[in-house]
């Protein structure tokens, strides 16, 4: 169904007709959309009835993002606990990740604004790939982590030898995602270490992509109940206000704004 929509979308002729015909082949795709173009974050609710008016309303991009999340959701189960490891917890994360990405790729005025919501995303992917394919490793991961209180990540390298980043780089080149985003999942703990190569626009650095999403992952520790707190991360980390650019006021705005595409993001796990 992606590479169907992808070819559709990238087609200037496709209308929404023809791209809700499309989304039409899949009843439980059918229902997630009508569901959250009815809920409260657009304004009808109850009043949306067709694909095609929903595509109208939630827009090409929405579309293939949310065909996305939920192929990956299905892919890989959004409940349970795998070997000490939090799915819901994971997934709440990597979608608060992928909102905030995309929100500041919208307020820097950057080209890739879904390339940054899909880089939040599946950031952290090679993690879920070790607590299903692993588990009994993984397991020794994280007690290795808690008993030496590191991080997950230094413990994976310790324990394992490899990181998440690298097994999600592995995955991403296997699904054949384009170069910058396999960056995005191998350098999202070390930006400053990403190769130079142009972003998927092909007229930006993809380093800005690759920094954008790890200044998310970061903020996304300060994230309670949905909700993106400016005021914390200006008195605890004031260096995520700088690393942003935003300032004081701009920050306040975009975690508003963040907040909200939150918000729309996490209607995925219940759509």
């Amino acid at each position: 169904m992606l590479a169907t929509l992808n070819r559709l979308m990238a087609d200037p002729r496709t209308s929404a007709d023809t791209l809700g015909k499309a989304l039409s082949t899949d009843p439980a795709l059918v229902s997630k959309v009508l569901k959250l173009v009815n809920s409260a974050f657009y304004g009808f609710p109850g009043r949306i009835g067709t694909i095609s008016q929903a595509v109208v309303i939630l827009g090409f991009s929405s579309i293939r993002n949310l065909v996305l999340t939920t192929s990956i959701l299905q892919m890989f189960g959004t409940k349970g606990e795998k070997a000490g490891f939090d799915v819901e917890a994971f997934w709440i994360h990597s979608l608060q990740t992928a909102a905030m990405a995309r929100q500041l790729a919208l307020e820097k005025g950057q080209a890739y604004i879904e390339e940054a919501f899909i880089g939040g995303l599946l950031h952290d992917m090679g993690r879920m790939v070790l607590s299903q394919k692993f588990p009994d490793e993984f397991e020794k991961v994280i007690l290795h982590s808690q008993e030496q209180k590191i991080t997950l990540r230094q413990s994976e390298a310790r324990v394992l030898g490899i990181t998440h980043s690298d097994i999600g780089a592995w995955l991403a080149q296997k699904w054949n995602l384009p170069a910058p985003l396999v960056d995005v999942i191998q350098y999202h703990h070390r930006p400053k270490e990403a190769p130079s190569r142009d972003a998927p626009n092909g007229k930006e650095s993809a380093e800005h992509l690759i920094a954008l999403v790890h200044l998310s992952d970061e903020l996304s520790d300060w994230v309670d109940g949905g909700r993106l707190d400016w005021t914390a991360v200006a008195n605890s980390a004031p260096h995520l206000v700088e690393m942003s650019g935003l300032g004081d006021e701009g920050g306040k705005r975009f975690a508003e704004r963040a907040t909200e595409e939150i918000a729309r993001s996490l209607a995925f796990l219940d759509s």
